[in-house]
């Protein structure tokens, strides 16, 4: 446990969850092995505990090998070691590779907190749809190009994406009897237009992949006016508590329903994206 006041979110966690499973008397979990692929990194811990996280290797130019490589000899160190540990030696580390482990990590411990028995004790909503939320008069900002944008197109008045990786790959040429660019309703922007962007938003949907890059503190912080704050991926999985303390109002996220099946597949399906598709189970919860 560490000495300091936490201060990143990965910190604060980290702190949370010590408390919780002193608080519950939970058992102590355990590295069984790693899955690294060159889009998710995967902890497979004792108890069912599975965490994955952005690994940055393949899906964004902006980081580079020595930013993103793990060192397999480091994490065989860990094998049979606590979870808390990874964290601890992780969470502080200025490297994506090194704070990918930590959230696996993290997010393992954070399994037994995200059922929905759990987050209904604790007084959370549970099954929140923000589609459900969203007026046609918002203004609605999505950290982070991926499927969940289609959901939102033509949903509200204005949609903004921004990502780290150039706007122009996102574009679509329209050729016909004139010219036009797609997605149509959709306006994307660097990911140095965020502040801009996120201070306006009625609706702020932000990529759980910045808990990994380092960058969750900012962007939330941009989006604090915003009614809606939420946090979303595979990578969000962190226990809501934190998330809910410290900006987010919705936690839109997966865990690993079948851990037996998910740890066979990371093994022997053609890539981690299968695994987790066969084996996730999407909850979406709020402090709203």
């Amino acid at each position: 446990m560490t000495n300091q006041a936490p201060g990143s979110i990965l910190e604060k966690a980290y702190e949370k969850l010590v408390s919780e499973y002193r608080r519950l008397d939970l058992p102590d979990i355990r590295v069984k092995c790693f899955g690294l692929n060159p889009g998710w990194n995967a902890l497979i811990g004792t108890g069912g505990c599975c965490g994955v996280a952005m690994s940055f290797q393949d899906n964004n130019p902006h980081y580079g090998t020595d930013q993103t490589l793990q060192d397999t000899m480091y994490l065989q160190s860990f094998v049979g070691q606590s979870l808390f540990e990874v964290a601890r030696a992780n969470m502080s580390d200025p490297r994506v590779s090194r704070r990918s482990i930590a959230l696996t990590a993290l997010n393992a411990l954070s399994q037994p907190f995200v059922t929905d028995e759990m987050l209904e004790s604790k007084g959370y909503k549970v099954g929140i749809e923000v589609k459900d939320l969203v007026q046609s008069d918002d203004s609605m900002v999505i950290v982070g190009y991926g499927g969940l944008v289609k959901s939102y197109a033509g949903r509200c008045r204005e949609l903004h994406v921004t990502d780290q990786r150039p706007p122009d790959i996102f574009k679509t040429t329209i050729v016909g009897t004139t010219v036009s660019y797609g997605p149509a309703g959709i306006t994307v922007h660097s990911a140095e237009e965020n502040r801009e962007v996120l201070k306006d938003a009625d609706i702020a949907i932000i990529t759980g992949s910045t808990l990994v890059n380092g960058t969750f503190e900012e962007v939330a912080g941009y989006a604090k006016n915003a009614r809606i704050r939420a946090l979303y991926g595979s990578s969000a999985q962190l226990i809501p508590d934190v998330l809910f303390e410290n900006g987010i109002n919705i936690a839109m996220s997966v865990a690993i329903s079948d851990p037996a099946k998910f740890e066979y597949d990371v093994l022997n399906a053609p890539d981690m994206e299968t695994a987790l598709r066969k084996h996730q189970r999407k909850y979406n919860a709020g402090c709203i």
